[in-house]
């Protein structure tokens, strides 16, 4: 197997086969992340995801589900995915491939390449919004905006891809997050994917943002804000969703679905915002302070 770079992948997909498709990240400028720090952008060539697939199905056959790795191999044309999709297909027919897109990516395929591709055999989707506010979007140099959300997702939509989105709380800074989730809520709820992986941030050595914070120019959230973040999202969303927030920054796991447990999760979390003490404020704060990465 050959891996050339770090894996990085959501929680939910830790039990996945690892095929390499790309290394790095195109963007590799967000201000809040380190996964890709050192290492160029470079794709893998056909023969070695063959390769990597004829061992793993050798070794591994009873595979349940494949991650594309790599940070944003969406970017790559649609020949080669199609082709990459097809080598899966060959490999594991039967088992769903996921990997993970950037907005521009979205926006530079047509919805015929969408469906091309995902009848190859690459059949999901992970997003990483952050965000749906335009002022966060461009503080953390995301490179898109909420229009461009809407416009590449919908797309995902039209092709009938399945899609999972990532939103990370707490980029507004101290005294903004409240209106920052309520203005992603007017952008999510003209969506529909069918997960959101929720998170939180902490602020990483190396980073621009851990530089900000550094120097007196980013604040970051408090605790109860983090959760009350949480809460407007989970008291927002309109449309049918499943909600994982079982990462390593949240102090407040839980994997639900809305708006069935709308109601017992929001309660949860009022819960919690009530019983935070400074003590478990410092706590949590601390553990962050502690990471190295994510």
């Amino acid at each position: 197997m050959h891996y050339h770079g770090p894996i990085v992948r959501p929680q939910t997909d830790a039990d996945s086969l690892f095929i390499e498709l790309t290394v790095g990240c195109t963007h590799n400028s967000c201000t809040f992340c380190n996964f890709y720090h050192g290492y160029d952008f470079k794709i893998a060539p056909l023969s070695q995801v063959e390769e990597d697939l004829k061992e793993a199905a050798a070794v591994y056959p009873f595979a349940r589900k494949i991650w594309a790795s790599g940070g944003n191999p969406y970017c790559l044309p649609t020949e080669h995915l199609v082709k990459c999709g097809q080598l899966f297909s060959k490999y594991y027919p039967d088992v769903p491939v996921t990997t993970y897109a950037r907005v521009d990516d979205l926006l530079r395929k047509s919805v015929e390449e969408m469906v091309q591709i995902r009848e190859s055999g690459i059949h999901k989707l992970v997003v990483g919004i952050e965000s749906g506010d335009d002022e966060v979007l461009a503080a953390v140099k995301k490179g898109y905006t909420a229009a461009d959300i809407l416009e590449g997702c919908g797309k995902l939509e039209k092709a009938g891809v399945p899609y999972r989105v990532i939103y990370l709380s707490g980029l507004a800074g101290h005294g903004k997050a409240h209106e920052s989730a309520e203005r992603t809520l007017k952008i999510l709820n003209q969506l529909h994917p069918y997960m959101m992986i929720l998170t939180t941030v902490a602020l990483l050595p190396g980073t621009e943002l851990y530089k900000d914070w550094r120097e007196g120019r980013f604040e970051e959230l408090t605790e109860r804000e983090r959760l009350d973040e949480f809460k407007v999202l989970m008291e927002g969303l309109q449309n049918p969703i499943e909600v994982f927030s079982a990462t390593s920054t949240n102090s407040e796991p839980f994997w639900v679905r809305l708006p069935e447990e709308r109601a017992s999760i929001v309660d949860d979390l009022e819960g919690s915002i009530a019983a935070m003490t400074e003590e478990k404020e410092k706590l949590w704060a601390a553990r962050r302070h502690r990471m190295t990465t994510v």
